[in-house]
Formats: structure tokens, sequence, C-alpha cells
């Protein structure tokens, strides 16, 4: 099992001019190669952490895709740079991420060295997934 992780500065974004600092740590792994884990780190404890899949970052970063939980799509800051927004959503709340595009581009390269987009079907282990879905153990 081959792994890529990086922890990337975001912003949570709270309001107009009203931002606070989160850091996530994204992770990605061969055997789970459709999926992204990203913990959302905030003071040093870890706040909340989502599953979803790596085409919706690969997708956010050149068009609005996603429905639902989650919704990803390219946006520019005032100041000129590029960021990727991930809004994801509960039956409670629903909050709007920032995050650097160009940081982001550079992990999901690393996830593609890895599994390259497209080519997922060719990592996954649908017999061992299945004997743990059977077993009980998902």
């Amino acid at each position: 099992m081959s792994t890529a992780k990086r922890t990337l500065e975001m912003q949570l974004l709270l309001g107009p001019d009203e931002t606070v600092p989160v850091a996530g740590r994204f992770s990605f792994r061969s055997d789970r190669p459709y999926e992204v884990e990203v913990a959302f780190v905030s003071r040093g404890e870890t706040v909340a952490t989502w599953l979803f899949a790596r085409d919706l970052l690969l997708g956010g970063l050149r068009e609005e895709v996603g429905e639902g939980d989650v919704r990803v799509w390219p946006a520019r800051r005032v100041t000129g740079s590029r960021q990727v927004h991930i809004e994801l959503a509960t039956d409670d709340s629903v909050c709007e991420l920032a995050v650097r595009a160009a940081e982001l581009a550079a992990w999901l390269e690393q996830t593609a060295a890895i599994v390259p987009p497209g080519h997922e079907d060719r990592h996954l282990d649908m017999d061992a997934h299945l004997a743990r879905l059977l077993a009980g153990k998902c």
C-alpha cells in the first residue's frame, strides 16, 4: 500500500471578511483509490474528519462539481490568487473552506503518481472488500 499525505493550510469562511485558519490533513491510500480523507484540525485538535471522492477535488480545480454533502469549485481571491472552495453539509449545518489551488494541485499530483485518475479499479481488491463486508468488518 502506498500513501500520499499532506497538511494544507485552509480557511474556514464565516462571513465576507471573517475567516478562521484550519489545517486540513489530506490522506490518500492506494488500497482505497477512490477516496480522500481530510481531517480538519483547529488549535491542535481534530474537529472533524470527512471522506469523499478524489474526483471531486480533481474536478473542483477546474469547475464546480458535487452535490449534496460535498461541493467543490475554483475561486479567486480579491488579491488574484487562485483558491478551491470546499463546501461540506450535514443535516444540521453547512461550512465552506478555502485552500490554495496550487497546494491542492501539488498534493493531487502525488496521489496521481500512486494511482492515476481513471485507473482506480486496477488498485481496488474487490474480493478483499467483499470478504470484509460479508464478515461484518466494514
